[in-house]
């Protein structure tokens, strides 16, 4: 059997984790700066979702189940509130799971496991659907850097989204790796479930006596409903408009009213004929046009020269 002798030992709810000593012997540790939340995916145009305050990596920080020389079994986790936390009105579909690495020693590699699950139940423990899944091999060129791997799952509007990043010793007693954190603070918790450390579930790292955050982000963007889509292909132009505001609506929406307000809210008695409207006895200012259709209601803002 290996005998696990902790490089740091933290003594925190019976539970014995590794946080490696600082490479320059200070106390803080080098920051080692990964740049803008979702820029190593190549998908930063996408909505970043992340509890990371800072995307540095901190060494002396980096946190795993570990010996001096190999890893053990762990589990991390992030838990992301959709809805409540971030805005999402919308199905939300994830193209690129994110995370840091601090320290890895390994000859040839070893996987690494990131899961994606939807639930409505309360975090942890962990359960709901698991949504997506995707392996990536773990090298040392990896060490403190960020890992972006392509994921693909969907969470329904609603639900909560849970990131899960699995690592299993293959008990070779080769492969070392701990995962990059810092001090910086976080939005939500880190999680941690290591049985060989001492670990009885999946556990808040705060509830160790643990300060340091994990850095992770989820990217992707919301799934659009049908009808979001029909009314993003309508046309108001020109804009600002002079004499005449086009308003070009797809062929199988059918509108119900169409009218153009001005700033104190009266209408401008504005009709939409034949898909254009006449503005050229308008005042110059700002109008808002607001056109309810079988496809939902479109609003635009409207600038007259």
């Amino acid at each position: 059997m290996k005998k696990i002798t902790l490089l740091a030992v933290l003594f925190v709810a019976g539970m014995t984790l590794q946080a490696q000593t600082s490479l320059t012997g200070s106390g803080s540790g080098d920051i080692i700066d990964l740049g803008v939340a979702g820029s190593t995916s190549g998908n930063p145009e996408n909505i970043v979702i992340t509890h990371s305050v800072s995307q540095t990596i901190e060494s002396g920080e980096e946190i795993a189940c570990a010996s001096p020389t190999s890893f053990r079994d762990n589990w991390m986790y992030r838990d992301f509130d959709l809805v409540n936390d971030f805005g999402i009105t919308a199905d939300f579909a994830v193209t690129d799971a994110e995370f840091a690495m601090g320290p890895v020693i390994s000859p040839a590699g070893f996987p690494v496991t990131v899961n994606i699950y939807s639930t409505s139940d309360a975090f942890p423990p962990l359960t709901g659907t698991l949504q997506g899944t995707a392996l990536v091999m773990i090298t040392n060129a990896d060490a403190e850097s960020m890992i972006s791997v392509p994921l693909s799952a969907t969470i329904p509007f609603g639900e909560r989204m849970i990131m899960e990043v699995v690592l299993l010793d293959d008990g070779t007693d080769t492969n070392f790796c701990r995962f990059g954190c810092n001090q910086a603070g976080q939005t939500g918790p880190s999680y941690i479930d290591a049985p060989a450390c001492g670990t009885t579930g999946i556990t808040d790292f705060a509830a160790l006596g643990l300060t340091n955050a994990l850095v992770w982000n989820v990217l992707g963007d919301e799934v659009l409903g049908v009808n979001d889509n029909l009314l993003s292909q309508i046309a108001v132009y020109p804009n600002p408009a002079r004499d005449v505001l086009n308003v070009n609506i797809p062929t199988n929406v059918e509108v119900n009213t169409a009218v153009l307000y001005d700033v104190l809210g009266k209408n401008t008695g504005v009709r939409l004929v034949n898909g254009t409207m006449n503005t050229s006895n308008l005042a110059r200012g700002i109008y808002m046009l607001n056109v309810n259709t079988s496809a939902g209601t479109f609003t635009q803002k409207v600038v007259k020269q």
